[in-house]
């Protein structure tokens, strides 16, 4: 049976070393370094009591403009091809990799894993560490002078996956024999975004990168048997298995992965085709539905920066962050799994997230990292068109459009995984527009090879269906891949 990582191990050696020089200092909010937010999390917690902390540093430890360019090297020649490749489309060759590629300082991590509870994970991109900390760790923390800023670590929540909503089953029309052959009830989901049109052309997703970050994925089910899986990681037990533990009756958690994966890539004929079937995949768990608490943003970061790291050229994330936050962080410079989404975009990935289910509750909102600069945010629509009564609306709090562009996201079509059993059926919510929206992005990524994620992005609002008269329910409107696919440029070259 799995268990859940409590520490990184060489920070935890790292800490066993240098134990014997140092001291933590008094318990004290050096320079205001804790945050409000923070503040007010542990001022009433037990003594005895930890809650996750993301500890923020200064720098990466360099003093002097020389060994930070040695560094830069080698962490250049530690990245795949692949990765370089689709970050030469973005940058300049001297600044394919930058500071916050770099690893955090040992000696600064070592230090901080010697004063908390535990260390969760750690984020190069952020140049922060996910900890377990008591109010009196917190203290010695904000005492530490390379520590810059210490925020709480946001819980996850994702918005109850709506089944078979009474007001929007959608209408389906006969199929046509061949179409219906091939798509099977995922048909619908895909004419709408005009996708089929690109199948018939002979686009896929070949040689696209796609990279989900979920609750984990039913592998063997046979909407998978042709995918092609470069990497699978568990970040939430430490693993290579993103799969539910068989061992476990009450663990389903693999189940909201297989829909989405499977509304994206799946293919199995007659029973479902994703937009991107013919796409190399690169799973990561970062959540599960085993715990009482919900899993938290250190491992989506995570995520994020392995399948960046892999040379993924698309990220779909059905996930969202919103329990430490209010409506004014959702300004694109402020909760982590953002800051974090913005980085992959700024080094060529696209990143797809859901714009959440938050439209009638007390939220009312987008979710993080929807809100971020660079990320599309995914809406949804029922079959007849019209904005789902529970997507997530916009703006943004400093006033942006969101989201960019929708798919269906009432009774979408999916793999499903329940117990032993491998079946399909129909789901709702934006996490399952997401991945339509994302396949569509893999292939004018295959059909537009030296596309960036700007080049995705505009392509797909100037052509989505309200492109000319975009709000905040509907974004640019429904996506047309078809004619995503060849904006700015001549016809077809098939």
């Amino acid at each position: 049976m799995k268990r859940r990582a409590r520490a990184v191990p060489l920070l935890a050696l790292m800490a066993a070393f240098l134990s014997a020089s140092f001291q933590a200092p008094e318990p004290t909010d050096a320079g205001g370094k804790i945050s409000p937010r923070l503040a007010s999390a542990i001022s009433a917690l037990p003594a005895e009591k930890t809650i996750p902390v993301w500890v923020f540093l200064s720098d990466k430890g360099f003093d002097t403009p020389s060994p930070a360019g040695t560094a830069l090297r080698e962490r250049q020649r530690s990245l795949s091809p692949r990765c370089l490749n689709r970050r030469a489309k973005v940058r300049a060759p001297e600044d394919i990799v930058d500071i916050d590629d770099l690893a955090v300082f040992a000696p600064y991590a070592g230090r901080v894993a010697n004063v908390v509870s535990g260390v969760r994970s750690v984020s190069r991109w952020l140049n922060a560490l996910s900890v377990d900390a008591s109010s009196g760790e917190v203290a010695a923390l904000a005492g530490l002078p390379f520590v810059r800023r210490l925020e709480p670590v946001a819980a996850f929540r994702r918005a109850p996956v709506r089944e078979h909503p009474g007001d929007e089953i959608p209408d389906f029309t006969p199929p046509g024999a061949l179409l219906d052959f091939l798509y099977g009830p995922s048909r619908a989901q895909l004419e709408q975004i005009n996708v089929p049109a690109l199948h018939l052309r002979g686009y896929s997703g070949q040689g696209v990168t796609v990279c989900l970050l979920d609750s984990g994925f039913r592998t063997s089910h046979p909407a998978f048997f042709s995918a092609r899986l470069l990497a699978q990681w568990d970040f939430v037990n430490g693993d290579g298995d993103v799969s539910q533990d068989l061992n476990d009756p009450q663990d389903y958690s693999d189940s909201h992965g297989t829909g989405t994966w499977s509304a994206l890539g799946g293919f199995k004929p007659g029973r479902i085709v994703g937009p991107a079937f013919g796409a190399n995949f690169i799973l990561g768990k970062t959540e599960t539905d085993r715990f009482e608490q919900p899993i938290e943003e250190d491992y989506w970061v995570a995520g994020l920066e392995w399948a960046e790291s892999l040379g993924a050229d698309v990220v779909s994330s059905s996930l969202g962050y919103i329990d430490w936050y209010t409506f004014q962080d959702m300004d694109g410079q402020t909760a982590v799994t953002t800051l974090a989404a913005d980085r992959a975009v700024s080094r060529g990935v696209v990143v797809v997230n859901a714009a959440g289910n938050e439209r009638n509750n007390s939220w009312g909102h987008i979710i993080a990292p929807a809100d971020g600069f660079g990320v599309i945010a995914a809406g949804a629509v029922t079959a007849g068109g019209q904005v789902a009564s529970f997507s997530s609306p916009g703006p943004t709090y400093d006033g942006r459009i969101k989201p960019e562009v929708c798919a269906l996201g009432v009774s979408v079509w999916l793999a499903t995984a329940r117990g032993e059993e491998m079946s399909y059926g129909r789901s709702s919510g934006t996490s399952f527009a997401t991945p339509l929206v994302a396949g569509v992005a893999a292939l004018l990524l295959e059909a537009n090879p030296d596309w960036t994620p700007e080049d995705v992005r505009r392509a797909l609002t100037s052509t989505a269906s309200r492109s000319a008269n975009p709000d905040n329910d509907y974004g640019w409107g429904i996506v047309d891949a078809l004619a995503a696919a060849s904006f700015g440029r001549t016809p077809d070259r098939r």
